[in-house]
Order: structure tokens, then sequence, then C-alpha cells
């Protein structure tokens, strides 16, 4: 470019924001963020938050559904960061991998899942009528040897769990509560950036972004 200028890769956010009262997990702690000082009282602002690990848009770490002794933050962070792949799956009630993805699907990569069911954040039917994901479908996953997944939905499965126990298992992480993952369908290249807080606990919230190189 004319004078040294040089393109600035653009950065698109994949998560919800955290506020107090945002919605949970059936049955997991409420999310609290209160303002506890004020510049114009005490000469500065500061909050405070009490939040669960898995409220917003979070990374399921080895730990949470298996005996793993892995602190998230003991989690390699070259695990957390990587080429994405999205897979358009909306209207799917059923997660299938159809021959054409799989097709598009590396080792390493870290793969989105797009169910557009994150329109529905904040009702009820988000946490009772999500789409799951096939369990042979997450075991060419894991043959795949990918590095993530992720959904904009709470889960991929539901209790007994057996796909969080497959790939966590396998040391495949998994993002949950994603949501602008529309914002990908135009880009067949990506970088995901999914760094979890560096803390001694089974999973964290964070924030995820798809990085466009221009």
């Amino acid at each position: 470019m004319a004078g040294g200028e040089h393109a600035m890769d653009t950065l698109i956010d994949l998560t919800h924001q955290i506020d107090n009262g945002m919605p949970v997990y059936p049955d997991d702690v409420p999310v609290t963020l209160r303002k506890i000082k004020t510049f114009e009282k005490d000469g500065y602002n500061n909050h405070r938050v009490a939040i669960g690990m898995h409220a917003g848009t979070h990374i399921d770490g080895p730990m949470h559904l298996t005996d793993s002794n892995t602190f998230i933050s003991e989690v390699p962070l070259e695990r957390c960061v990587g080429s994405g792949v999205l897979l358009d799956v909306r209207n799917e009630t059923v997660i299938t991998l159809k021959d054409k993805y799989v097709n598009r699907i590396a080792p390493d990569t870290i793969v989105l899942f797009y169910t557009g069911h994150d329109s529905f954040f904040g009702s009820e039917t988000y946490y009772s009528a999500y789409p799951m994901l096939d369990e042979q479908a997450a075991q060419v996953l894991v043959d795949k040897k990918v590095k993530m997944v992720g959904f904009d939905a709470p889960s991929p499965d539901r209790e007994p769990y057996p796909v969080h126990t497959l790939f966590l298992t396998n040391n495949i992480l998994i993002l949950e509560n994603l949501t602008n993952l529309d914002a990908l369908l135009a880009y067949t290249y990506f970088e995901v950036i999914a760094l979890p807080l560096s803390i001694r606990a089974d999973s964290s919230f964070l924030r995820v972004v798809a990085r466009i190189e221009e």
C-alpha cells in the first residue's frame, strides 16, 4: 500500500456480552455484576462479578466431565488458537457431517457449527430445544484430530453427555454459547482465537474472536 500503510486484519467477535442477570444453563448459579465504586464518590470506578465458569460464551476443559486433573490454565495456549472451519448446519436438529464437510476438516483445525440457535439466547427455547451433534459425527472429528469444536448453542449434546465425554477424553476442547457465526459465512479462511482465563478451574468464560487476514 502507498505510504508504507498496512491493511488491518478484521476481528469478528463471537462472544455474548457478560451482564448482570444474563441467561445461564438451568440450575446454574446466576450471574451478578454490579458497580462497587464510583468516580464521583471514590475517585475511581470498579465492578464486581460473581459468575460460574460455564456462563455465557465459555470453553469446556478436560476436567469438566472427566476424571482429568488438568485445569484449564494448564491447557497449552497453542490448542486455543488455530485455523477455523465453519460448517453451516442450520435447520438440523441432529447434526451430521456431510461428505463435503468432512473433506474440509484437517488435523488441528477449530471446527465451528453454525446452527443459528443463538437467536434464541435469553429464551427458554435456547436451553430446551437446541440441536445436538450426532455421536458418529463427533467420532469423525476425533479421528480427524481437530483441536477444538464450537457451537452457537449451550451444548453439543444432553445428559449423559456422550459427545462431551468423547471430545474431552480425546483432548478436544469445546466452545459453547458462541454467537455471530453468520458473520463468517462470507469467508473461506479465518483464524479462531479462544483464550481462556489463566485460572485453576475446570473451564473458563472467555472472549472468542475470528481473525480475517486482509
